[in-house]
């Protein structure tokens, strides 16, 4: 064979093997492409479905303490603590007695970016204290009870709704009679704002007296998952009571948090009552904001 005739067979055999490499990937190419549901050969894949995850949910919860801050360094740590371990997104407070003390919470306790507060002169008044995931409006105050009611419009992904934290007096029973007369207003002033309202606290009332109070203002009671009395003596005087519209969509559960071993006499120092908690869903379509 002549050299011209070798390159010639060469070239020839060159071109042959890219001609047969494009159709091979011609054809990968093509079957790569066909639908996951198709007839793709033995190599097709499916894409698995998304995991569904759990619905996102924001923590409230209310605590009647002896006065904060505790007296004594240790109490105010265990306090601390607990705040730490329990993690609530919103936290409401009775007996905090003035300006400086609520600005001390906001400084000291870890995790809580903001409050809802006015002082006065009664020496136990209520606060909400939120963390930096919750959105805030402060409302004008209820007026007429013996330890000044707190308002505030909150927020988080989709929930939103109004709280109200209140003390209902415990030593005059005529007075505590006339604060519940007076929070059928307050519930039908804060539904003009939000169809969520939520009122919560320290209602001196327990057993059948709290449902009774709760539908006379159009409210329902979030029943605790356990049946811890909310105070170390055994009564269940701390509630959370929600609109008929968040009772439906948002609320998940309510518990009583209990204290056993070592941290159950700094916990009856702290207060003589419980931490009571309640989960909300955050789902975007719940919200009512316009």
């Amino acid at each position: 064979m002549t050299r011209k005739a070798a390159v010639g067979w060469t070239i020839a055999f060159v071109l042959l093997l890219l001609l047969l490499g494009g159709a091979g990937y011609y054809y990968y190419a093509t079957q790569q492409q066909q639908p996951s549901g198709g007839t793709a050969g033995p190599q097709a894949t499916t894409t698995p479905p998304a995991t569904t995850s759990s619905s996102p949910t924001v923590t409230f919860m209310t605590w009647n303490v002896r006065g904060y801050p505790e007296k004594d360094a240790a109490s105010r740590a265990w306090f601390s603590g607990q705040l730490l371990r329990l993690k609530p997104d919103l936290l409401c407070v009775q007996e905090i007695a003035n300006q400086a003390k609520a600005d001390q919470f906001l400084a000291a306790e870890r995790g809580f970016s903001w409050a809802a507060f006015l002082d006065s002169s009664d020496g136990q008044d209520n606060a909400i204290f939120g963390a930096g995931g919750v959105g805030h409006e402060d409302m004008p105050d209820p007026q007429g009870f013996q330890h000044p009611a707190q308002a505030a419009y909150v927020w988080s992904g989709g929930f939103d709704a109004v709280v109200v934290t209140v003390h209902l007096s415990w030593t005059n029973a005529t007075l505590r009679e006339k604060e519940k007369t007076l929070l059928r207003g307050v519930v039908a002033n804060m539904l003009k704002k939000d169809p969520d309202v939520m009122v919560v606290g320290d209602f001196n009332t327990e057993g059948a007296d709290i449902r009774e109070l709760a539908s006379s203002i159009g409210l329902r009671v979030m029943e605790p998952t356990n049946q811890a009395g909310t105070t170390h003596a055994g009564h269940h005087y701390d509630w959370f009571l929600v609109s008929p519209d968040l009772a439906d969509e948002e609320a998940i559960d309510c518990h009583v948090e209990t204290f056993s071993g070592a941290d159950m006499a700094t916990a009856t120092a702290v207060s003589d009552h419980l931490p009571v908690m309640a989960r909300f869903r955050t789902d975007e379509k719940y919200g009512d904001r316009r």
